[in-house]
């Protein structure tokens, strides 16, 4: 008999997508009349929190500039990675545009300008280290370079290692050869990357072209990666934050969390369903899971804390919803 999906594993989904755990309290920003001030984030990963309080001794690799992303995911346990549930609101990609809603010590209250939410009207909320962003506006070209593996290195023009970005990141290009491109970081530094590792497009157009089987070709790269809690990028991945990033690349800018995810898009039955429309699951009277349908009674998902992106039974769907015409 199918089930609503994962009636085994409801206590997951407390600590599955974003959104489904009330934050710690917040710590007081600046006046809400203060003019509000556009920043960019120069470290690969930046982790937005729920207040500068919220971190824990073993998150500081994850609030040093440069981040140490894979440092801080190897020494946390699972129970770890549980407890960032109420800590962390969602991740913010290296390049990528915050507006400064106001500040605390040396940390900084920000809206994730590309993460629509009905929380704030100007992006996801959350607060960093002031020290993890720039306030450098990033170079204007006419061309962007956009991670489309995983993650992959940027290098200086010497060929050393410099910073480890992940899927999504989008890069101005400022040379084209061969073997790599030569882009600007967001604090006008030259740097080179793998020409395999992105894929170069006007700035104003999408990385990759939008039909179905692109979303889910896409989407299957990621098989494999491990739920984070939160996390929104190649080195890892929550239920919401998985769907956005993916479809952010094929040009779709959908909500950040699965609740908000669940009233945008075409709404289609889930009888209805073909692969790449989201799938949502209802559990306790609120949308707290979302994955991409497969077809044949299939999905793709990032389940919970502990577990890694993957292919199962879709279940019990509450509803579906459609972003590829």
């Amino acid at each position: 008999m199918a089930m609503r999906w994962p009636a085994a594993a409801a206590l997951a989904l407390a600590i599955g997508c974003g959104g489904a755990v009330a934050p710690l309290a917040v710590s007081p920003s600046a006046d809400a009349g203060t003019a509000a001030t556009t920043v960019w984030v120069k470290v690969s990963v930046a982790t937005l929190w729920t207040s500068p309080s919220a971190p824990r001794s073993i998150d500081a690799p994850a609030l040093s500039a440069p981040a140490h992303v894979r440092r801080w995911l190897r020494a946390m346990t699972t129970a770890d990675r549980r407890d960032l549930a109420g800590r962390v609101e969602t991740q913010a990609l290296y390049g990528e545009r915050l507006r400064v809603i106001g500040s605390s010590g040396t940390w900084l209250h920000v809206t994730a300008v590309g993460q629509p939410t009905h929380r704030n009207s100007h992006g996801y909320p959350g607060w960093l280290p002031a020290r993890q962003t720039t306030s450098t506006a990033p170079v204007s070209t006419t061309d962007v370079a956009t991670v489309t593996r995983l993650t992959t290195w940027l290098r200086n023009p010497a060929g050393d290692k410099r910073i480890e970005v992940s899927f999504g990141t989008r890069l101005p290009v400022l040379q084209r050869a061969q073997d790599t491109i030569t882009v600007a970081s967001p604090t006008h530094r030259t740097l080179t990357v793998t020409a395999g590792d992105v894929v170069v497009r006007p700035a104003s157009r999408p990385a990759l072209r939008l039909t179905r089987s692109s979303v889910v070709s896409t989407a299957r790269r990621f098989l494999g990666v491990a739920y984070l809690w939160g996390g929104r990028s190649g080195f890892g991945v929550d239920c919401s934050g998985f769907t956005q990033l993916v479809y952010r690349v094929h040009g779709v800018v959908i909500p950040r969390d699965a609740d908000d995810q669940a009233g945008a898009g075409t709404a289609t039955t889930v009888s209805g369903a073909s692969s790449s429309d989201l799938l949502f699951f209802d559990e306790g009277g609120t949308i707290g899971h979302v994955g991409f349908a497969l077809g044949s009674g299939r999905m793709l998902h990032a389940p919970h804390t502990g577990a890694v992106v993957q292919v199962g039974s879709m279940g019990s769907p509450t509803l579906a919803r459609r972003f590829v015409t």
